[in-house]
């Protein structure tokens, strides 16, 4: 499935009520929807799909909105600018574009009861069906394999 199949998870006219502003038939419609996908790209990245259906939750069409906003009142990332002996600059190219906040990414993170801290259950165990020191295999994403870890059984108390 390509990203333009992928339909955003907040509309034009959702962007529209939060910007106050119309963007469909205007120049920076394109912008807009390319913004609105961009963002939902984000936010599908930080929240498991499940929570993201049948309906989108009201917190995650806002995080969306924000983040395509920025991106549509400025789209050059300007920081600062002066009339009087005229300077401007530009933001850090890191957060220029679409992105999402620290604040937005808690949002998410609360959402979808995530702590930041996760437990990763191994395909087996080390157990009394081979001999020590056992070997872990490691799997990356998309089936990747990297080097076996060595799992050694922790030293027994002495008395």
């Amino acid at each position: 499935m390509t990203a333009a199949a992928v339909p955003p998870l907040a509309s034009l006219a959702e962007l529209e009520t939060r910007m106050r502003r119309p963007l469909a038939g205007t120049p920076d419609e394109d912008g807009a929807l390319a913004a609105l996908a961009d963002a939902s790209a984000l936010v599908r990245a930080e929240v498991p799909p499940a929570l993201l259906i049948p309906t989108t939750p009201p917190a995650v069409v806002a995080v969306v909105c924000q983040s395509a906003a920025r991106a549509v009142r400025n789209p050059d990332g300007f920081q600062s600018e002066t009339a009087g002996q005229y300077t401007y600059r530009y933001g850090d190219p890191a957060v220029t574009g679409v992105y999402l906040t620290e604040e937005e990414r808690a949002v998410l993170r609360r959402l979808s009861r995530r702590s930041g801290l996760r437990s990763t259950r191994t395909p087996y165990g080390a157990g009394e069906h081979t001999d020590p020191p056992y070997r872990l295999p490691v799997l990356y994403r998309y089936g990747r394999t990297g080097e076996p870890f060595p799992w050694e059984d922790p030293p027994a108390p002495t008395p």
